[in-house]
Parts: C-alpha cells; sequence; structure tokens
C-alpha cells in the first residue's frame, strides 16, 4: 500500500472513531432524559408530557445556581460552581416531581380513569412552560461551563471535557439507577409493582409510594439531565420541547418501558446523528432518525428489545 493509499485509510479510521465518539456523547445526553420517561412509563404503564419541562426547569436552576448563586455569591471557582449546580438541578427536579406528584397526579390517579392523569401532565407541561416565560422571558440564556472550553486531545481526535463529563454522569445515573432497581428493598418493590400491582399490594407492598417515589426518581433525572444539557442548548423557557420528541422516539425504538432497550436506542440515534451529519448534512438529521423510527415501528414494534412486563424496569 502506498503512502497515500495508507493516509486515507488512516483518515478515514480517524474520522470514524471522531464520529463515534461524538456519537455516544450525544446518545449520553439523549439517554438521560429518556430514561426518566421508560421509568414512568414501565411502573405505571403512563407517559408524562411534563417530561420535557422538568428538563427545562432543571436547566433554568443549574443556570441561575451556577452564575450567580455559587459563583458570584459564595465566591466558588466556576468549575465547582457548575459540578454542584448538577445536584441543584436534580434536587429540583425531585422536588419539582414530588410537588407535582402530591397536587396533581396523585389525586388524578385513583379515580379509575387513566386520561385524567394523561391530559393532567399536558396540563403541568403548559403551566411550567408559561410560569418560566413569565419569569424568565422569551430572551435566551447563554449558559456557559468552564468544561466546554477545555480540549482533550489524542492526536488527531479531540472532545471537550463537557462531553467527557456528560459521559462520565451518565455511566454513574445508569449504575446507580440499574443497581438501585435489581439490587435494592425498594427496586424489587417497584419491579414488583410494574409487574402486578394487585399482586404486590396483597404482598403488603405500598403502591402509592412506589409510585410516587417513580415520579420523584424520574424528574430527579429529568432535572439532572436539564444541567449537563443546559450548555448545549439554547436556553428559553421551551428548550425541553425540541429534545423529547427524540427522547419519545428512543423510548419507542428502545422499547416502551424496557431501561436496557432505552439506553441502546440512545445510543443509536446519537451514533445515526454524528454520521447523518457529516455525511448527509445536520438538515437531514431528523429526516433520518424518524425515519429508523417509522421502521422500527412497521418491521419491530415491540422495539429493540422486545418488552417483557416482569423486566420492564
Amino acid at each position: 500500500m502506498r503512502g497515500n493509499d495508507k493516509a486515507r485509510v488512516t483518515d478515514f479510521l480517524t474520522l470514524i472513531l471522531q464520529q463515534s465518539i461524538n456519537g455516544i456523547y450525544l446518545g449520553c445526553l439523549y439517554v438521560i432524559v429518556a430514561l426518566g420517561l421508560t421509568l414512568i412509563y414501565g411502573v405505571m404503564n403512563q407517559i408524562n408530557f411534563a417530561h420535557a419541562d422538568f428538563v427545562t426547569v432543571g436547566a433554568f436552576v443549574a443556570f441561575f445556581a451556577a452564575t450567580r448563586f455559587l459563583t458570584k455569591m459564595l465566591g466558588l471557582s466556576d468549575t465547582t460552581g457548575y459540578l454542584l449546580s448538577i445536584f441543584l438541578g436534580l434536587g429540583a427536579g425531585a422536588l419539582l416531581g414530588l410537588m407535582v406528584n402530591a397536587l396533581v397526579f396523585a389525586p388524578l390517579r385513583n379515580r379509575g380513569d387513566e386520561l385524567r392523569p394523561l391530559i393532567a401532565t399536558i396540563g403541568v407541561s403548559v403551566l411550567l412552560e408559561n410560569g418560566q416565560l413569565a419569569l424568565f422571558g422569551p430572551i435566551p440564556f447563554q449558559f456557559d461551563s468552564p468544561f466546554a472550553q477545555q480540549t482533550i486531545r489524542f492526536g488527531k481526535i479531540f472532545f471537550s471535557q463537557q462531553s467527557l463529563l456528560v459521559v462520565i454522569v451518565a455511566a454513574l445515573a445508569i449504575g446507580a439507577l440499574y443497581v438501585f432497581m435489581k439490587f435494592t428493598y425498594l427496586g424489587k418493590a417497584l419491579r414488583a409493582v410494574s409487574q402486578d400491582r394487585e399482586t404486590a399490594g396483597l404482598m403488603g407492598i405500598n403502591e402509592t409510594f412506589l409510585i410516587g417515589l417513580t415520579i420523584v426518581i424520574a424528574s430527579a433525572l429529568a432535572g439532572m439531565a436539564g444541567a449537563l444539557l443546559g450548555p448545549v442548548i439554547v436556553l428559553t423557557p421551551f428548550a425541553g420541547v425540541s429534545l423529547i420528541v427524540k427522547a419519545f422516539a428512543i423510548v419507542i425504538i428502545g422499547g416502551f418501558g424496557n431501561m436496557e432497550g432505552t439506553i441502546v436506542a440512545g445510543i443509536l440515534v446519537g451514533l445515526i446523528e454524528a454520521f447523518t451529519v457529516q455525511y448527509l448534512g445536520s438538515g437531514l438529521i431528523d429526516l433520518v432518525v424518524f425515519s429508523l423510527l417509522l421502521i422500527m415501528l412497521v418491521v419491530r414494534p415491540t422495539g429493540l428489545i422486545a418488552e417483557r412486563r416482569e423486566e420492564n424496569v
């Protein structure tokens, strides 16, 4: 093989590796957003249309915490302030989930009508969007992360520290959720409720508490996702809406209510997006992703990993 041919092969392999890294980063962002949707559906067999706005709330909490309170008022460094803001976004999401469940979802859950809680999530979404619009206005905020300004290089391969942080946090969140669901009493109880609520109740499991816990965990994941997404997206009261459509697509592709399927589908969509940008252009991203969604609905409507109620979560 001549020198020019070797150089072309090397450049091609470098490009493949670079786009794969970009795709994994994007996939981890999507997985963090989609996991909350999957968790709620797996346990409650319901869809939370307000999930996108929980993401936005987490992003705004992290933004004001990192740029105003932690750095300017407490004098912390930008790096420390941003890292702490991720935990504050997680906490804000959990608190919001607790409040919304107590005030909206729980009172409607025992009415015997599955449509009312679904409509309530739409109402909560509209309320949160317009509430944030009234508080923050329509002008976008610029959320600068200190990690986004630092680049890590390995030869011709490079990525930002923000990308690495997203992958690490996503891996830790997935690992913690897996351990919780598989090895703790509450996690096993949640799996029992998702499999058969009536039987779980007869065994002494508090269904009401566990459903509330599910919403809190899913909302906490959404808040944390917002803190990680804030520096990546244009931060407005409607920032989460554009992401939630793709998150729904990932949940469907992976298999409704299936955590493993959601993780695989999220990484797959991230990789598809990265290579679509490289070879077809950014304008065709949604076309390619939702074409995949339609193909999956026709060829394999159960998703990449077939739904098994006893193993949904």
